[in-house]
């Protein structure tokens, strides 16, 4: 048994099963509810992982069911839920879907939890972007899937490898995850990325994802550029970005294990400097300092203008010494929002809300 100070969820008998089979009155769900039965005679050792789960308030009203569909070799386990309409609205499927994983990762085995729902209930869809669980980017038998990882220790089980062609719309669906309203509504950071694969100037070695536990939590890119210096030179330098770490890992310290990462990589390749539009509250911690600092300016930018957020870090010492000069953004990074329009209709739909903070309209 699972409880919170309002409701308890725990494994159904057999004789509560056989119950709520012979009372139910829809086909489907007494066909589910027959299933769950037959999968936890059938599994006696882990009759939990297949028997339906009862969701009561702490007084014993029912208020609903849930179940994890089994627990194969393979495969990750999936929470199916629902709430009678008399307790829609109240808090209760998220407290019950909140003990549901936390009894399933109490298994060692268990690294993450699934959920599918209807393309059209919202309110599942909120419930379970609520308790962490953020979308897969594929559909299901029943519609658009979702997954939530065990919180386990990042510098024990965490990788950092280039990223392979078969992981391409994983990771942008990750970057998608990632960004969506940060910046503006929606987000075009996942299209970028498409596109800046195929650019001439991305660096495919210094194409990086990291993997929790065979999960994709995160990814940074590269891309090659240069510094148009006022004695005509033109200085080779890199830029960054997107670089993303799953919504429920961010400020957890594995955006700066992988930043600090890549730029050891990229320093090992032989690059000189590494310029890009950041915050140096966080890129500060590892080495950027403000690019004015170093006499390079953005391109584009009026005089005066505030240039905070254009960072730099020399990853060879004194490469810049003696540049004055104006970086130039890849043209790649330039996206036409009718374009992301159109790719971003290949992901789950999500609400593109305006919000404080946000720099783009």
């Amino acid at each position: 048994m699972m409880e919170t100070e309002r409701i308890r969820i725990y494994p159904a008998s057999r004789e509560q099963m056989e119950l709520m089979i012979d009372a139910e009155q829809d086909d489907d769900l007494r066909k589910a509810y027959g299933e769950m039965l037959e999968g936890s005679l059938s599994h006696p050792e882990g009759r939990e992982w297949y028997a339906m789960w009862m969701i009561e308030k702490t007084d014993g009203t029912r208020i609903g069911d849930l179940c994890f569909k089994g627990n194969d070799a393979g495969r990750n386990p999936e929470i199916g839920y629902g709430i009678l309409e008399a307790f829609h609205g109240l808090g209760y499927a998220s407290e019950a879907v909140r003990l549901a994983f936390q009894w399933a990762f109490r298994h060692p085995g268990v690294k993450a939890v699934e959920a599918e729902t209807d393309p059209g209930n919202s309110a599942s869809q909120r419930v379970l972007e609520k308790c962490g669980f953020r979308p897969m980017g594929i559909t299901g038998e029943e519609g658009p899937r979702f997954i939530k990882y065990k919180e386990t220790d990042m510098n024990n089980n965490t990788v950092i490898r280039v990223e392979k062609p078969e992981e391409y719309r994983e990771v942008e669906n990750l970057v998608r995850e990632s960004f969506w309203n940060v910046y503006r509504p929606g987000c075009s950071e996942h299209y970028v990325i498409h596109v800046l694969r195929d650019d001439p100037a991305f660096v495919k070695e210094l194409d990086f994802v990291m993997e929790q536990d065979g999960q994709l939590i995160g990814q940074n890119i590269f891309m090659k550029t240069v510094i148009e210096a006022d004695d005509g030179r033109v200085i080779p330098v890199l830029t960054m970005g997107p670089i993303g770490i799953i919504p429920e890992l961010k400020r957890r310290g594995y955006g700066k294990k992988l930043l600090d990462y890549s730029l050891a990589k990229a320093t090992e390749m032989g690059f000189g400097a590494v310029l890009f539009e950041g915050n140096i509250g966080f890129y500060g911690k590892s080495g950027f300092d403000y690019a004015r600092n170093f006499g390079i300016r953005y391109h584009d930018l009026p005089e005066g203008a505030d240039d905070s957020f254009f960072l730099c870090k020399e990853l060879i010492p004194g490469y810049l010494d003696g540049v004055t000069g104006v970086y130039q953004t890849p043209r790649g990074y330039y996206v036409d929002d009718a374009d992301v329009e159109a790719f971003d209709k290949c992901f789950p739909p999500k609400e593109k809300l305006k919000l404080p903070g946000q720099i783009f309209g």
